[in-house]
Formats: structure tokens, C-alpha cells, sequence
């Protein structure tokens, strides 16, 4: 008896091949979106894994080579003055800008081919929730160099959570270790994005990898023509082993090139330019992936407020509680909101829904005309203009979309 014959039958380990090791996945480019995610958060989790062995997670005062100064921004300028370190960090901070992109463009896939219709709901909410955690976990990494412009633009979170109606001072005391700052923050927000982000962020993506091999992947729409009705849930491709386990190899040392490469070229947060934390307060602006946000802030008067069942609804709230609610509320509906009844087995192509087209195009240009709004002052636009372009933008792409989409399937159909 060889040693494999002995271990397969203790371990079943022919019938695990057998059963998910054969398992088929479509080749296609953007099929692969999801899977650099996913080794941009191994990325992410290595590169800290380092990093953590050097920071300091204490707003305590040390004295350092230019005075006094917080122990964690002192940690980071330690990581920025050893080469290594700095290609470190930055390799940590580019893996999280891949990543939040991939993810991004993966759900714009499923949401443009159809990808979420039954029985792919759970697994549509679980990815938008994956791209909120991701957020979270980023903006939890924002205070830890601890330098003028983190604090500043942590406390721009916090105002934002305190304007939370009826539970706001709640809400930010607790998550935010009390008043921001104060001698807890940096502890609590180091925890935050070291133990318990990943662990989410873990659980989150082990689950929708069940679900997904459970449910198998959809196939590009090009590859119903050539299937009959009767084999439309056999999936064509290429089994996990060995092939596609050789292309998610290759796939994953070209997002670490990558993340090097970006890196060894583009440096990142200069924490030595801004200082340790000072009483004034410098302009900030937040990466691209809250910059919306940050526009629709820009756009609400300060002054706006009403009064809703005992709670004052300001500005903050409006902008960055009450608009993205509403846009996040109608992207999580959008498999029910959706009313094709083609195959669930194949992506549909993007132009075969007309409202589904003109929708997402019209909130992608919202989200883009909100990030122009960031930078109003800088392009010399004032607020009116902003918001007609706000406005008028994502109407005019929607118009088009629906136009084009609709001729294309009457001719098509002529």
C-alpha cells in the first residue's frame, strides 16, 4: 500500500479532487477582476504583518531627533528613513488602492452583464458589503501615521459620525475611543484596522467563495449561441487544478510587480511634510474612493438643517449620511429592481437592458461629477455650476444610454 493509497482512504482526499478540484471557471479577462482583489489583500496582509512589527500604536510623547512627538508618527518616520520599510508601506497603501478598484470594477461587471439575478443575490449584497469593509478598513488606516494631516482628516469622520440623527454622540464616542483625539484613538483605530478589519474582511471573502463555488460561476454572453437549452447549466472552462491554480499564480505575482513597481515610482502619504499634530488645521481631501462624498459635503450649504422626530438633520448628515444612503439603497435593490427573465447561467451583455444601462452609468457619473465637486476651488467652479453639472451630467449619459441601447435592440430585433 503507497502512501497516498493510505491517506486517501483516511482523508477522502480523491473524492475532494474529484468534487471541487475539477471544478470548471470560464476564462475571461474580467473574470479575473475578483480573484486581484484577493491577492491584493494577501498583500495587504503581509506587507502589515511587517509593519506592525515596527509602529508604535501610542499617541504618547517620545522625544525624538526633532523634539517631542507622538510615539506612532516617530514609528512611521522610522519605517520612511530604512528603503525597505518605505517600499513596504507603500506597497501596503497601493494594494489597498488596487484593491478597493478591483472590487469596484468587478461589481460594475456583475452589475452591467446581470450577474446578480437569482440565485446570486446573497452573493451581490455580500460584495457590496466586502467594498464597504474594505472602505472602512482603509479609512481605519487614515490615523495611524498620526501626522497633522490623519488627525485632520479623522476628525473629519468623526464630526460626520456625531451628525448621526438621534444616536450620533453615541456612535462616535464609542468608536472613536471618546472625544477625538485623545490618548485611546490611536489604540483603538490601530485594532481596528489590524485585528478585527482583517478578520471581517476574512470571513467576508471565505463566504462569498463558498457561495461562488456553489453556485458556479455565469458564463460570458458569447457562449450561449453555442449551447444547446438542455447543457445551459454546464459550465464551460478550465478546471481549478492545475490550470486555473497556474493562471490565479501568475495572476498573483504580477499584482505584487504591480503594487512594487507603483511603489518604486510613486511615493505615498509624506508624513515628515505635514508634522506631528498641530492646533491649526491643514486642507485636506480624501483618496478617490470617498472623494464623492467629500464633493457632496462641498455642495450642502453648512447652514441647511431640518428637524425630524426630536433630531436636527445638518448638512453633514444630508451629505454624507442621507445622499449615499439613497444611492447605496437603490445599487443594493438592483436584483430586485431588475425584471429580466433571461438565463441565470450567462451574463447578459450590457446594452440588452436599456433602463439597467442608463442607471448605472447615470450613478457612475454622479459618483464622478461629486469628485469634480472635491475639487471645485482648484478647477475655479463655483458651487451653482457644480451643481448643474451634478445634476445635468448624469441625466444627459442616462438619455444617451437608454437612446443607444434601445436602437441597438431595434435593430438587432429588425
Amino acid at each position: 500500500m503507497t502512501i497516498a493509497t493510505w491517506l486517501d482512504e483516511r482523508l477522502g482526499i480523491e473524492r475532494f479532487r474529484a468534487k471541487y478540484l475539477g471544478k470548471p471557471f470560464p476564462v475571461h479577462s474580467t473574470f479575473f477582476l475578483g480573484e486581484i482583489a484577493l491577492f491584493c489583500f494577501v498583500v495587504l496582509v503581509g506587507t502589515g504583518m511587517y509593519l506592525a512589527l515596527v509602529y508604535e500604536p501610542s499617541a504618547a510623547s517620545i522625544t525624538g531627533g526633532a523634539g517631542p512627538m507622538p510615539a506612532a508618527y516617530a514609528s512611521v518616520v522610522a519605517i520612511d528613513s530604512h528603503p525597505f520599510g518605505a517600499l513596504v508601506r507603500r506597497m501596503h497603501h497601493w494594494a489597498a488602492q488596487l484593491m478597493i478598484a478591483s472590487i469596484v470594477l468587478h461589481l460594475w461587471r456583475i452589475y452591467f452583464t446581470a450577474s446578480y439575478r437569482k440565485p446570486r443575490e446573497v452573493n451581490w449584497i455580500l460584495g457590496l458589503v466586502l467594498l464597504g469593509g474594505t472602505i472602512g478598513a482603509s479609512f481605519a488606516g487614515y490615523l495611524l501615521p498620526y501626522d497633522q494631516f490623519s488627525v485632520t482628516a479623522t476628525a473629519i469622520g468623526y464630526g460626520i459620525a456625531r451628525s448621526i440623527p438621534w444616536i450620533g454622540s453615541l456612535v462616535a464616542d464609542y468608536g472613536f475611543a471618546g472625544q477625538f483625539p485623545s490618548p485611546s484613538s490611536v489604540p483603538r483605530f490601530f485594532a481596528y484596522h489590524v485585528v478585527w478589519a482583517p478578520l471581517a474582511l476574512s470571513a467576508l471573502i471565505a463566504l462569498h467563495l463558498v457561495i461562488v463555488l456553489k453556485q458556479k460561476h455565469t458564463e460570458p454572453a458569447d457562449a450561449k449561441a453555442t449551447r444547446a437549452a438542455a447543457d445551459a447549466h454546464l459550465i464551460e472552462g478550465v478546471p481549478l487544478w492545475p490550470q486555473q491554480t497556474a493562471l490565479m499564480a501568475v495572476l498573483m505575482l504580477v499584482v505584487i510587480a504591480v503594487t512594487a513597481l507603483l511603489s518604486a515610482f510613486l511615493p505615498v502619504h509624506p508624513v515628515e511634510f505635514y508634522g506631528p499634530p498641530q492646533p491649526t488645521t491643514p486642507e485636506v481631501k480624501p483618496d478617490w474612493y470617498l472623494l464623492w462624498v467629500y464633493g457632496a459635503l462641498r455642495l450642502i450649504p453648512g447652514d441647511l438643517s431640518f428637524r425630524f422626530l426630536g433630531a436636527t438633520i445638518g448638512s453633514e448628515a444630508i451629505g454624507a449620511m442621507l445622499v449615499p444612503g439613497i444611492l447605496s439603497l437603490g445599487i443594493v435593490l438592483a436584483p430586485w429592481l431588475d425584471r429580466s427573465t433571461s438565463s441565470p447561467y450567462f451574463a447578459e451583455r450590457p446594452a440588452a437592458s436599456p433602463s439597467r444601462l442608463a442607471f448605472g452609468l447615470a450613478a457612475i457619473t454622479l459618483f464622478l461629477a461629486l469628485s469634480v465637486a472635491g475639487f471645485g476651488e482648484e478647477l475655479g467652479l463655483s458651487v451653482p455650476v457644480l451643481w448643474a453639472i451634478t445634476v445635468a451630467a448624469p441625466v444627459l449619459v442616462a438619455w444617451a444610454a437608454y437612446a443607444l441601447a434601445k436602437r441597438r435592440r431595434s435593430g438587432g430585433a429588425a
